[in-house]
């Protein structure tokens, strides 16, 4: 027999025989004089002064009337013009800022940093939510200055 194969049968046979370890063998006095002298051994902690929180950055804007609205089918793509022959520019997310721009059975979506994508006309549809804690209604809330991003309210909520 190998070295190795010894050395794993004697771990196995060393790990069957040992007893399980369960919380319940040590009372919550035991449990309580065990977490001080942990805390005693590790000394106070200084975490410094409280952080407040961020302000909110102030949203920009889009421009136009701009609803919210859902794709019919999941991962619908998007094209860099009103039509297939063009190319395509990614996927629709579950909620798109759609314009009142169209143009021969397309419409014009926002996407981050503002930049404009087209989708079927037919493939849009009045938002739903994909979550249960999301309110009843969805509006476009404006761009993030700092990385483009569209954002969505959800009055209700």
């Amino acid at each position: 027999m190998s070295l190795r194969s010894t050395l794993t049968l004697t771990l196995l046979a060393g790990g069957l025989l040992a007893g399980p370890a369960y919380a319940q063998d040590v009372s919550p006095a035991e449990l309580d004089r065990l977490a001080a002298e942990r805390q005693e051994a590790i000394g106070p902690r200084d975490w410094g002064p409280p952080v407040d929180a961020a302000p909110e950055a102030q949203l920009m804007p889009l421009g136009g009337h701009v609803t919210c609205m859902s794709p019919r089918m999941a991962f619908e793509p998007v094209y860099a013009g009103p039509g297939s022959n063009t190319r395509q520019v990614g996927v629709a997310p579950p909620q798109l800022a759609v314009t009142t721009t169209t143009s021969g059975g397309w419409t014009r979506i926002l996407r981050a940093y503002g930049k404009a994508a087209w989708i079927p006309t037919e493939d849009l549809q009045p938002w739903t939510s994909t979550t249960a804690s999301a309110g009843t209604h969805c509006i476009v809330a404006g761009m993030r200055p700092s990385d483009g991003m569209i954002l969505f309210s959800y009055p209700g909520a």
